[in-house]
Parts: C-alpha cells; sequence; structure tokens
C-alpha cells in the first residue's frame, strides 16, 4: 500500500525540484567518479559542497546564505588566505553576525521576489509561442 504524503499533493513543484537536484548531484558524480577513478562516497561531500555554495540564477544568492544567513568561506579561501581571512576579527564578525541575523527575512525576501521574476520572464517566453485557440 502506497504512502500518501499531502505535501507531495500540496506542493509537486518540490518533487520536481528534489529530481532537478538529485539530477545535478548524480551528473557532477558521474563526471568526477570517471575521471578520478575514486569511489562515488569520496566525491559526495565535494559536490554537495559546491553545490549548497553556487549562486543559483532564480534566488541570486546560494542556499547556504538562504539557509544560515552568511555566505560561506570555501576551504580554499583557507589555505590561500584570501582577504577575508586575513581581515578577519572575532569581535567585528560576531557584530556582523548578529546584524545578518536581522538582515535574514530581507534576504529571503528578495530572493523569493527574483524567483518570482524568473518565474514571470520564462512564462512570457514560453507563451510568446503559444498559439491561441478556441473550440466551438
Amino acid at each position: 500500500m502506497p504512502i500518501w504524503n499531502p505535501r507531495i499533493l500540496a506542493h509537486p513543484q518540490e518533487n520536481v525540484q528534489a529530481e532537478v537536484t538529485n539530477r545535478i548531484v548524480l551528473d557532477g558524480l558521474k563526471k568526477r567518479v570517471e575521471r578520478s577513478k575514486n569511489t562515488w562516497e569520496n566525491e559526495l561531500l565535494p559536490i554537495l559542497w559546491a553545490y549548497r555554495t553556487t549562486c543559483k540564477v532564480t534566488t541570486e544568492v546560494t542556499p547556504f546564505m538562504l539557509d544560515f544567513g552568511a555566505e560561506v568561506v570555501v576551504p580554499l579561501e583557507i589555505t590561500h588566505g584570501s582577504h577575508r581571512i586575513k581581515a578577519y576579527e572575532p569581535e567585528t564578525n560576531k557584530e556582523g553576525m548578529r546584524l545578518a541575523l536581522d538582515l535574514t527575512n530581507e534576504v529571503r525576501d528578495k530572493a523569493n521576489a527574483s524567483n518570482i521574476e524568473h518565474q514571470r520572464r520564462a512564462s512570457l517566453y514560453y507563451n510568446r509561442w503559444v498559439k491561441e485557440r478556441f473550440f466551438q
């Protein structure tokens, strides 16, 4: 007997979004496993990290930023010493993180507005090619 999940019925687009995310992760796994001849377990965490820290077109921010309210520091920045790492001061950082927490909802609202605008542009593009027909 199938398990009924009202969330999937209420938000079918979330199921599609999960499929797209899975497709991106699997595509990255195929490329990295074939190239490095490693097992997929060794390559999964770097691929997930890359996905979470890549700026998305529709929201214009990273998923990490939407979840935690701050931009992520990439490990490469730590090893090679970027300006953000060199200019780090703990007290200033604490104050900045408190401010970022206050602004998290605004960032999410801006990302949502960007997503809605992206959907509007996509529907305009799609509707250009639709020919309206009426039946009697």
